[in-house]
């Protein structure tokens, strides 16, 4: 089978690891090769791509796209460049590309798999989209979303796979260190993090912060930082993706999002044993409040406070429940059973056969 695989920019950040292990499987265990297609526009930190393409079998330049009739132009160039071995399926990973992977099956008369990651994206499922073959989301919640828009024939839950490392990454034991991701998310929950995090210094003066600051739109919490005496105990970085495994050995990871932002580097913290602190989010069914991460469910400094130091200064608490979360990983993410996942979809969609969502699987 030849797959087709258009992954818009922001998930190749958020998911590189993941879908690189993907692809691996797919055509090592599954026999399924890949064209990878890639935006026409790469951003400077991706031109990696433009040589390793994830270990795709080839890799394919977007031409520039627009309205309808320039996508119909784009879709027919890149017909072109496979017409010696035409794809069984097209994939879109993320809707980034969407309208153009939806316009390249269309030209060439397969159908299209597009892979849902956030409630945004799930808003974009139609029944009226006749090409598309399946809907994949992460979780069983985005899957629910999806059913209720197109009905339970076309829709599938796929968990990411994550690997889990070879030993076990322990705390180094040297001054605490805490991640704190995403401070361009929710203002309310951002406020009351720092909040908490000033007293939180008073106690533990070594404690080390790395901050999650967009360029953009973080200003907000570098001020309140600053306000709070923070920031001799910060450092930041634009995009944790790029330092994912730095993020990853931090001792206790701070998810201040109450959104359904998906992001795998969390659950490749979670594998590594880190505990993960959070705001409550429903649709990330990962996030299980005393079993696999402590969900702070108000936004008050004090509540953040007394959440942050009991797990700062009471190492058995952050083994129990990193171990659990370490559990959980092997348990619902393991990446050969994702592989056999899309392994079936990919041959049941390219054979038009469908398998209904049924929103009962393990939580």
């Amino acid at each position: 089978m030849h797959l087709m695989l258009f992954i818009d920019a922001l998930r190749i950040r958020e998911d590189g690891p993941m879908l690189q292990g993907l692809l691996k499987r797919l055509q090592c265990n599954h026999d399924i090769t890949c064209s990878l297609v890639l935006p026409d526009e790469l951003p400077e930190d991706l031109h990696w791509l433009q040589e390793h393409g994830l270990g795709a079998d080839a890799v394919l330049e977007m031409p520039p796209s627009g309205p309808l009739w320039i996508r119909q132009r784009a879709a027919q160039s890149l017909a072109s460049q496979v017409h010696r071995n035409p794809p069984d399926v097209v994939l879109c990973i993320g809707t980034g590309l969407h309208p153009e992977a939806e316009a390249t099956a269309r030209h060439l008369e397969c159908p299209v798999i597009v892979s849902a990651w956030t409630i945004e994206d799930t808003k974009l499922a139609s029944a009226k989209m006749e090409h598309v073959g399946a809907w994949v989301a992460p979780t069983p919640a985005l899957a629910s979303r999806l059913v209720r828009r197109v009905g339970t024939d076309i829709v599938q839950c796929i968990r990411p796979g994550i690997e889990l490392p070879d030993t076990a990454n322990h705390e180094l034991g040297l001054a605490p260190t805490l991640a704190l991701l995403a401070c361009d998310g929710d203002p309310d929950v951002v406020q009351g993090v720092l909040a908490g995090l000033e007293p939180v210094v008073g106690i533990l003066p070594d404690l080390q912060i790395c901050m999650e600051l967009d360029a953009a739109d973080g200003h907000q919490a570098w001020r309140q930082a600053d306000a709070r005496g923070l920031l001799d105990h910060v450092s930041t970085i634009a995009d944790a993706t790029q330092v994912r495994n730095l993020m990853t050995t931090c001792d206790l990871i701070v998810h201040p999002h109450r959104g359904t932002r998906v992001r795998t580097m969390v659950l490749e913290a979670m594998a590594a044993g880190r505990t993960i602190l959070s705001a409550p989010s429903q649709e990330l069914d990962w996030l299980v409040d005393g079993k696999t991460a402590v969900i702070v469910e108000g936004t008050s400094g004090e509540e953040w406070a007394a959440a942050l130091l009991q797990l700062l200064e009471h190492p058995g608490h952050r083994l129990s429940i990193s171990s659990g979360a370490t559990e959980r990983i092997a348990d619902l993410h393991d990446p050969d059973q994702q592989a056999a996942g899309w392994a079936k979809l990919l041959a049941g969609v390219s054979e038009g056969v469908s398998y209904p969502f049924t929103g009962q699987e393990r939580s």
